[in-house]
């Protein structure tokens, strides 16, 4: 039976006459077999999805190696923009060595400016290149650091929790501790007031020399006097027997052995009364008249004077100290008193050390006469003016210092018992002024 082309084709034109709704496409395949025309609608469209995926992946391939060339147009067209702005006597023009025929070599590498080049000194290549290779490590680290804040955070409102715990327990123990020993705080307190309101009344009074208030001198005498009197009658008994004047000459009488809170009150109460007899002494030396004792030189007294009861000072609290180590182990123990007896001597020989030092030169100052400047001609006179730049006033013993400036002497003096420099150019003259106003250290000595 042979094969007719013409009722096929009329087969194929019935069946797609007969399809009232849209079909898939048909792929007509021809076969060597001369049979009909398979039809393959899956294949079809699996094939059309990776022709347009194969051509997406081409067209994303060609945009990634364009990109470099368009990077690369860009910097050439901003470098040759760059030069061609430039003046032509910073341009790159040279010409070849030996060539006489008119022509130019330019050269379009710019050279980085400095700022650039500093920039470019300060990245470090390996961190770059640890970033760009493991940007992960970076973030981890970052994270990390974060982290141990977080923790740091934790930790710190976990111990104020626990020492919010604890503060009711304290705040009993102090009150229970201020119930117990009001008296002796109060004593301490009228002693702290009495020679903080003294001390700063001499530096005052001491500051105006001719124009210093004898009375406001006299009042804190009397009120030094009458706090001293009044703490030794009222509170004799929480003195434990604490003779003022025994004390005061280091005459001590102990007749049992001392608590640390004992020794520490009796040290203290000690450091504080020879500190309101150091001011006194002051105060009489501010009250005397200059020509007793001249304006100019009172200010090494009274550093004289505070070296002379900071040592005293130091030395008063070595026998109650020795006392409280020695007395405290019996028997074989006694061999640890005394150890620690040694170690506190020698840990107080430096404090000594200091001390003697300080008064050493505090010494060689009050029996030097050496003055501060020297005297100006009547030409440096004129040329700096008729009036002291202190006290705006006319000359009284003026003095040249070292940096070419004149002053009273009175007025100059009072100012380096306060600062090291001119008052004018701010140049050192003097050493360091300290306890030359007539002031007294705060320094507790406790031991």
């Amino acid at each position: 039976m042979t094969h007719n082309p013409n009722s096929s084709h009329s087969f194929h034109r019935s069946q797609s006459a007969d399809l009232t709704q849209p079909q898939p496409r048909v792929l007509l395949t021809a076969h060597s077999s001369n049979t009909l025309p398979s039809m393959s609608v899956s294949g079809s469209f699996h094939r059309t999805v990776e022709s347009a995926r194969h051509l997406r992946d081409s067209f994303s391939s060609v945009i990634r190696g364009i990109e470099p060339l368009v990077e690369t147009a860009r910097t050439v067209n901003a470098e040759v923009s760059s030069f061609l702005n430039r003046p032509q006597s910073e341009s790159n023009l040279s010409r070849p060595p030996g060539n006489d025929d008119g022509s130019f070599v330019i050269n379009l590498h710019v050279p980085p400016t400095p700022r650039e080049t500093e920039a470019t000194e300060e990245i470090n290549i390996e961190d770059v290149g640890n970033f760009l290779n493991n940007p992960t490590n970076n973030t981890d680290n970052n994270n990390t650091d974060d982290q141990e804040r977080m923790q740091t955070v934790i930790e710190a409102q976990e111990c104020l929790k626990v020492l919010l715990k604890y503060v009711p327990f304290i705040l009993i123990l102090l009150a229970k501790a201020v119930y117990d020993y009001h008296e002796g705080i109060f004593i301490l307190i009228i002693l702290f007031v009495t020679f903080a309101h003294s001390n700063s009344a001499v530096k005052k009074e001491a500051i105006k020399r001719q124009r210093r208030s004898i009375s406001t001198l006299s009042l804190e005498l009397v009120y030094i006097f009458v706090c001293l009197v009044f703490i030794h009658y009222v509170f004799e008994d929480d003195l434990h027997n604490f003779n003022i004047v025994l004390n005061l000459v280091l005459i001590r009488t102990f007749t049992h052995p001392l608590s640390v809170w004992n020794l520490l009150w009796i040290v203290l109460i000690t450091d504080f009364v020879l500190k309101l007899f150091t001011v006194s002494i002051k105060i009489l030396i501010t009250m005397l008249p200059g020509a007793v004792l001249e304006f100019k030189k009172r200010g090494k007294v009274y550093l004289f004077i505070e070296a002379v009861s900071q040592l005293y000072r130091s030395i008063a609290a070595i026998q109650p100290w020795l006392y409280y180590l020695l007395e405290s182990y019996q028997g074989p123990e006694k061999i640890v008193a005394v150890f620690l007896s040694a170690f506190y001597m020698i840990s107080k020989g430096t404090d000594l050390m200091s001390r003697m030092k300080l008064l050493k030169t505090a010494f060689f100052k009050v029996l030097q006469n050496v003055s501060i400047g020297s005297s100006p001609s009547k030409d440096q006179i004129q040329t700096a003016g008729d009036h002291c730049p202190i006290c705006h006033d006319e000359y009284d013993s003026p003095v040249l210092l070292q940096c070419r400036h004149i002053f009273c002497e009175s007025c100059v003096t009072t100012w380096f018992d306060r600062e090291q420099t001119c008052p004018l150019c701010r140049a050192k003259i003097v050493d360091d002024p300290a306890w030359r106003d007539g002031s007294t250290s705060y320094f507790m000595q406790l031991f």
